[in-house]
C-alpha cells in the first residue's frame, strides 16, 4: 500500500515534467533549508519493565531540534484562481526525545542519537499574491541507525536493546503550513503530525509491555526558487 502510493507520488512528479501542458504550468522549481523542532509523543505515563521504571513522558516539555532539505516544484491548477500543487523531495534529521529508566542504581535519561528520514510528500495550496498556504500527506522512509549502546545490568540492557528497535522503514504523516514568496525566496512554516507509531515491545515471561510513540514537528525553512516562470508567459 506504502510502496504504491509512493511510486504514485514518482509518477505524478514525472508526469508533471514529461507532459507539455502540466510543464507550461510550472510556476517554481527550487530547494529549501530547514530547522525542526521535532518531539516523539508517548501514548502512555510511567510503566514498569521487570525492576525498570520506563517513563516516556519525563522530557515531554523539553523538544529536540535537527534540520532538513527539500527539493520542490510548484504547478499552477487550472487557467485563473491561485490553486498550486506542490511534490516534493526531502531529508530530515532530528534528536529522539529521551524516556527516562530508573532503576535501584539510579535513573539514566535514554535515547537513540537521531532520527533520519528520506520524505516524498505531494501537498497542495492556494497563493494570493505572495501569501502562500498548503497541506498534505508525506510518506517517510527511515534510514536505520547502527547502536552501540550495553549496560551491565540484564533488565536495563533489555529495555535499552527494545528502545534501539528501528521503526518500520515507511511512516505516513500529515504536513500543513503557510509562507510567503519575495522575489526567488520562499519563507514557510509548516507543522507535521505523524499517523504511524514507532512501537516499542518489551516483552517478559508471561507477559509484554507497549510503548508508542508517534513524531510531530514544527519547521521553520527558508527556500530558493532555482527556476521562477516569468509573469508574461
Amino acid at each position: 500500500m506504502k510502496k504504491a502510493t509512493l511510486s504514485s507520488l514518482a509518477a505524478l512528479g514525472l508526469y508533471c515534467f514529461a507532459t507539455p501542458t502540466y510543464a507550461q504550468q510550472l510556476q517554481a522549481a527550487g530547494i529549501s533549508a530547514g530547522f525542526n523542532v521535532a518531539r516523539l509523543k508517548a501514548d502512555r505515563y510511567a510503566f514498569r519493565y521487570n525492576s525498570v521504571l520506563i517513563d516516556p513522558l519525563a522530557d515531554q516539555s523539553n523538544d529536540e531540534t535537527g534540520n532538513s532539505i527539500t527539493l520542490f516544484g510548484r504547478w499552477k491548477i487550472g487557467q485563473a484562481g491561485g490553486w498550486y500543487v506542490q511534490p516534493e523531495l526531502g531529508y530530515m534529521s532530528a534528536l529522539e526525545t529521551p524516556v527516562l529508566l530508573s532503576n535501584a542504581t539510579g535513573a539514566y535519561p535514554y535515547a537513540n542519537s537521531r532520527i533520519r528520514r528520506l520524505d516524498a510528500r505531494l501537498l497542495g495550496g492556494y497563493q494570493s499574491g505572495p501569501l502562500r498556504l498548503f497541506a498534505g500527506p508525506s510518506i517517510g522512509y527511515y534510514l536505520y541507525n547502527s547502536r552501540n549502546f550495553t549496560s551491565p545490568d540484564p533488565e536495563l540492557q533489555a529495555v535499552m536493546s527494545a528502545l534501539d528497535a528501528n521503526p518500520k522503514r515507511w511512516q505516513v504523516a500529515v504536513q500543513a503550513g503557510a509562507g510567503v514568496t519575495l522575489g526567488r525566496l520562499d519563507l514557510n512554516v509548516r507543522y507535521e503530525w505523524g499517523l504511524s507509531p514507532y512501537k516499542q515491545s518489551f516483552p517478559a515471561p508471561g507477559k509484554s509491555a507497549f510503548l508508542t510513540r508517534r513524531m510531530q514537528q514544527l519547521v521553520l525553512e527558508g527556500g530558493f526558487q532555482l527556476y521562477r516562470r516569468s509573469k508574461s508567459k
